[in-house]
């Protein structure tokens, strides 16, 4: 939501309604952003432009606002922008990668790899590592993230060999995808799953015939054995190459020495942080949400652009949700009822309390401010636990988030201090890239190191979330290390919880020892 004068109001998302990821329902957003009495005044006169894609998706030019969102959002006078994803229409191109240089004059489109017509674009480096997938046992769309993690625990294997036959990077930056492997595995899984997709020819059906048989069992969705960690490893190793070749190709063709990475490859951390280590260039952006969230937030950066409004659309951070009352807070807290023990405190006194019960092995889920645009939380809609205990991130993993056991927990660090505990050259204030753990300290912080000895990394300046940088002090003091583990606050196949009531509802479903909301820390009744 853009004011007169260019002031950005808030970006609502799929959070709210019916709370589903990946919902492709821009109307329950909008009408949730027209509810709340602070925003009502800007809707239902001129500009209000808001576009309804119930009878589809509106047909726009997708690479260009995901490359406004990471150019503009980056502060960079200029640099390359590389934009990977599965696809995005363009007119009736189905686009699915991009390289533009971006200038004081705005975007240049340097060169675009895509499909000139159909719905699904076989050749893509993202529906590519999407069929990898689900060769390596994830029984759902959008796992791409969970790829990336089973990927840390396999090894070079025989897969690899067999899985560089049909996609790799080549010389001059650009790739080659074999769309017979992509269409056949996701025909024999998640297409015909989710969209009936008809069985691949019997040609194809060979190669899937073929690929099964180098397992030692076929693929069985949650299930995951040696083999699917050494498919994921290989799709891993064979997308870093890929994306790594795409950013050299950038660099040689802009000139530029700084880059910024969106789309939904780029929600890759490993793979950015290949980039940020081993490739040309002096500095790298990736935006907060490089996925099709961020779409929105293009298009409003375009408009800025267009109309010459004096705004900065550097995002310093992430929290572009709307805002909540002390109504809306306390009507979360009486819907709770006798559920829960409130008490409201001063920061003085909330921290410090925060903080000892942090050393003392709770979990506490944080809800504060405007939420934060994309999926990572950031400290404003945070599950935050002490990353010093080796047991943690398994009881996370089993028993408060109820998922699978090899998802990695990330951390949240003050930036003046991260170089003392990760390889780190640059602030990561939107966890987009894994970096290696010092040695030294990984038994110090063992919850938030994965087995590959990496961490998804958060970086806190004061400025950018004073209550968040000033609890990692408290915690400092008490446990000797300025680092939170800090994982997303959503119950099971969630997104993000939203409002007041979202985080109280979620509070008393999973298990979590206390909760902060704003001003306020519940317990649960008969919790200590």
């Amino acid at each position: 939501m853009l004011l007169p004068d260019g002031g950005i109001v808030a970006l609502a998302s799929e959070r709210v309604g019916e709370r589903r990821k990946h919902s492709w329902d821009p109307r329950p957003a909008y009408y949730h952003l027209r509810s709340l009495p602070a925003y009502q005044p800007y809707f239902g006169g001129p500009g209000d432009q808001f576009v309804d894609n119930v009878d589809g998706l509106h047909v726009d030019d997708h690479h260009r606002n995901h490359a406004a969102s990471a150019f503009h959002g980056s502060g960079f006078e200029q640099a390359a922008v590389l934009v990977v994803d599965g696809q995005g229409f363009c007119g009736d191109r189905l686009v699915t990668t991009s390289i533009w240089a971006g200038t004081a004059a705005g975007l240049h489109l340097v060169e675009e790899q895509a499909d000139p017509g159909g719905v699904f674009a076989a050749r893509s480096i993202g529906h590519f590592y999407s069929a990898v997938g689900a060769l390596a046992g994830m029984g759902r769309l959008h796992d791409e993230g969970k790829t990336m993690a089973l990927a840390a625990y396999g090894r070079p294997s025989r897969f690899l060999d067999r899985l560089r036959v049909f996609a790799g990077t080549e010389e001059d930056g650009g790739y080659r995808i074999d769309p017979r492997f992509t269409t056949t595995v996701l025909a024999n899984t998640l297409g015909r799953q989710y969209y009936g997709w008809s069985a691949p020819s019997p040609e194809d059906q060979a190669l899937w015939d073929d690929l099964v048989a180098a397992r030692a069992r076929p693929p069985m969705a949650g299930c995951f054995d040696q083999d699917d960690m050494d498919i994921a490893y290989a799709g891993q190793v064979i997308l870093e190459e890929i994306v790594l070749g795409l950013a050299r190709r950038a660099h040689r063709l802009t000139g530029s020495t700084r880059l910024c990475l969106a789309g939904g490859v780029a929600l890759n951390c490993v793979a950015n942080g290949r980039v940020a280590g081993d490739g040309p260039f002096e500095e790298l952006f990736v935006v907060c949400a490089p996925g099709d969230d961020g779409q929105a937030v293009g298009k409003l950066f375009l408009d800025v652009k267009r109309r010459a409004l004096p705004v900065d659309t550097t995002m310093h951070t992430a929290y572009y949700g709307p805002e909540y009352s002390a109504a809306q807070i306390e009507l979360a807290v009486r819907e709770a009822g006798a559920s829960v023990v409130c008490v409201r405190m001063d920061d003085s006194d909330l921290l410090p309390e925060v903080a000892t019960r942090l050393s003392n092995g709770e979990v506490i889920g944080w809800w504060q401010g405007r939420s934060e645009l994309g999926p990572r939380a950031l400290g404003h809609r945070s599950i935050l636990a002490d990353p010093r205990r080796p047991w943690m991130r398994d009881h996370i993993n089993s028993s408060v988030k109820e998922r699978e056991w090899f998802r990695p927990l990330a951390p949240m660090t003050v930036e003046e201090r991260a170089g003392e505990f990760f390889e780190l050259d640059q602030p990561s204030p939107f966890m987009a890239r894994a970096v290696k753990v010092r040695p030294g300290v990984r038994a110090l912080i063992p919850a938030v190191t994965h087995v590959d000895g990496t961490a998804r990394v958060q970086t806190l300046r004061r400025s950018q979330d004073p209550r968040c940088y000033e609890l990692l002090e408290r915690f400092d003091e008490r446990a000797g290390v300025p680092i939170l583990l800090n994982t997303s606050f959503n119950r099971r196949d969630e997104p993000l919880v939203e409002t007041p009531s979202d985080a109280c509802r979620a509070f008393l479903d999973m298990n979590l020892d206390a909760l902060v909301l704003e001003d306020r820390l519940l317990v649960k009744q008969g919790a200590r």
